[in-house]
């Protein structure tokens, strides 16, 4: 009797802790996953999950069987458990940003994330579960590497959500994101990156989710600093969800004949100011991006791009003065207008102004054109055979400006637009 009791002691504990298990399994992946810094040859993906983990994703091309893993790597180590701590928060966020390198260029490729439940971490490594509801593999995901030949783009670009990621999803589907092979977004798609107390906005619920509830699980979007996404107790843990091969902020990309520039602004006001509590350094940050800037309008992957884009969160053309107080802009001009002059940039995209529609603005002697727009608006650009289309639509389905732009690039124009 007492053996038969001990029998079903042991089967009782063994079908709880599997249907623990289970449970834990189900509930994962919690964020993403979503797709960062596709090239021809590589493609990132990130995810977060709710328990402790050895995560990695497999990779094959569309229609084989046969597929490759990739882990997130540290010098040499591979890194199980990923945390994002913040000294204020209850609970750590817990991501992987994943490459797969030596990929083929325009072809067409699927994914998964697997993952192994982590039981404990020791000067060994991870113990890992050996119950099979603690092994983790996800649905597989399409998407298609970039293709270096490229000769028509189709660009959305929005910013300053100020999380609100229902207003995002209008905005996207207004614009047609379906038919756009680059969405980009330029700063303050939040308030605060922060996962503690009540003023919590993390990346995720602000705009991530709803990224990956449209396209962002096949399709990838780029992210551009805004002065909000500076602020909250995981603001220095940016490349936990947007990670750069580069190891920089600011970057540029040449997607087919289309080279485009993402300049990280930093924040708006001066470094000293008491909102900062002596934690700003971004007067060196950008006189740094200077220094990159006049070298990349030398290499020959920007001076053989037939267009060119320059995208940052601050207005370059209506900065402004310098000035005590809000001086970042302005200093962001004084550095980067010249370069981007030097450079022949074909057109800049700008936010962070927030007017209630758009304002079309001027400057006669350098023959500049602004357009700035609200933050309820994102802009769609459509270049193919040698035109720029520019749309404006709101969250409501307004559309505010619909034209084309011929490329005037040989008569030295620069055209600046803002989009906010």
């Amino acid at each position: 009797m007492k053996t038969n009791f001990s029998r079903l002691r042991r089967a009782l504990s063994t079908l709880l802790l599997a249907s623990a298990s289970a449970a834990w399994s189900q509930s994962w992946l919690t964020g993403g996953p979503y797709l960062q810094e596709v090239t021809p040859s590589a493609a990132t993906v990130v995810f977060t999950h709710s328990i402790p983990s050895l995560s990695w994703i497999e990779v094959r091309e569309k229609g084989q069987t046969d597929s490759q893993a990739f882990y997130q790597t540290e010098h040499g180590q591979i890194k199980a458990y990923r945390q994002i701590m913040a000294s204020s928060a209850a609970l750590p966020v817990q991501n992987f940003c994943v490459r797969a390198t030596g990929l083929k260029p325009g072809t067409p490729y699927q994914y998964r994330v697997r993952g192994k439940r982590v039981t404990a971490m020791n000067a060994e490594g991870a113990t890992l579960s050996p119950l099979s509801a603690d092994n983790y593999a996800s649905k597989w995901y399409d998407f298609s590497t970039q293709d270096p030949e490229e000769k028509e783009h189709h660009l959305l670009v929005t910013s300053d959500m100020h999380n609100r990621p229902d207003t995002l999803k209008a905005i996207l589907r207004n614009l047609d994101y379906n038919t756009c092979n680059h969405i980009i977004y330029n700063g303050d798609m939040e308030n605060y990156m922060q996962i503690s107390g009540s003023g919590s906005e993390e990346p995720y619920k602000a705009f991530i989710n709803a990224s990956c509830d449209l396209f962002a699980k096949n399709k990838p979007f780029e992210f551009v600093r805004g002065n909000h996404e500076t602020r909250g107790d995981i603001s220095g843990f940016v490349f936990d969800y947007f990670p750069r091969e580069s190891g920089k902020l600011y970057n540029a990309y040449r997607w087919g004949d289309l080279e485009v520039v993402m300049l990280d602004c930093g924040e708006d006001k001066v470094d000293d100011h008491a909102e900062y509590y002596g934690m700003a350094a971004y007067y060196p940050y950008r006189e740094e991006q200077k220094r990159w800037l006049e070298k990349l309008i030398k290499t020959e992957e920007f001076c053989t791009a037939k267009y060119r884009i320059a995208i940052c969160h601050f207005n370059v053309l209506n900065a402004g003065k310098r000035n005590t107080e809000f001086d970042g802009s302005p200093h962001f001009t004084e550095l980067m207008l010249p370069l981007m002059k030097a450079g022949n940039v074909d057109l800049v995209l700008t936010g962070h102004t927030h007017p209630k529609s758009y304002v079309r603005m001027e400057e006669s002697d350098d023959d500049i054109v602004e357009y700035n727009f609200g933050n309820h608006t994102g802009m769609r650009i459509d270049i193919a055979q040698g035109k720029i289309n520019l749309k404006i639509a709101d969250s409501a389905g307004n559309v505010y400006l619909d034209k084309v732009i011929k490329d005037e690039r040989n008569g030295q124009q620069l055209i600046f637009l803002s989009t906010e």
